[in-house]
């Protein structure tokens, strides 16, 4: 009986997913790949250095360079040398990184406003716990 619950609450998931990115996918920016994206959000959360990069990606700092070049061609990323220690090269984010993540907090929150502003209070309030259960469990194990 609970495997029919969970079976079930996979699928749905799957397909709220699925329908929140046919409905939105015209509005964001798709040149981006995943790594592209999981390495601007470092450097904008502050880590600056190709090692850090691939010691928090867990790839090869050669990986790493070949997607902050990718980056820079396409005008994310700008790379400086440090004027304190020469040999080290610092990442910042480009206007069009910072203009992907003004658009992606505006995405955001027309979600909110579409999908879960349609939802109660009472329910925002069963489904934040039930997701925050959740986030326990997976951290315990």
């Amino acid at each position: 009986m609970k495997n029919h619950y969970i079976n079930r609450m996979n699928v749905l998931h799957n397909e709220i997913n699925i329908q929140i990115a046919k409905k939105f996918e015209g509005k964001l920016d798709n040149e981006l790949t995943t790594k592209q994206v999981l390495i601007l959000e470092l450097i904008k959360s502050g880590v600056t250095s190709t090692k850090d990069l691939a010691d928090k990606l867990n790839v090869s700092t050669s990986a790493v360079s070949q997607l902050l070049n990718k980056l820079e061609d396409k005008y994310y990323i700008e790379r400086f040398i440090n004027p304190n220690n020469r040999r080290e090269i610092v990442l910042i984010l480009a206007d069009k990184a910072n203009q992907y993540f003004n658009d992606i907090a505006f995405l955001k929150d027309e979600i909110n406003r579409d999908i879960y502003g349609k939802l109660s209070l009472e329910e925002l309030k069963q489904l934040t716990e039930i997701l925050e259960k959740l986030q326990v469990i997976t951290l315990a194990d």
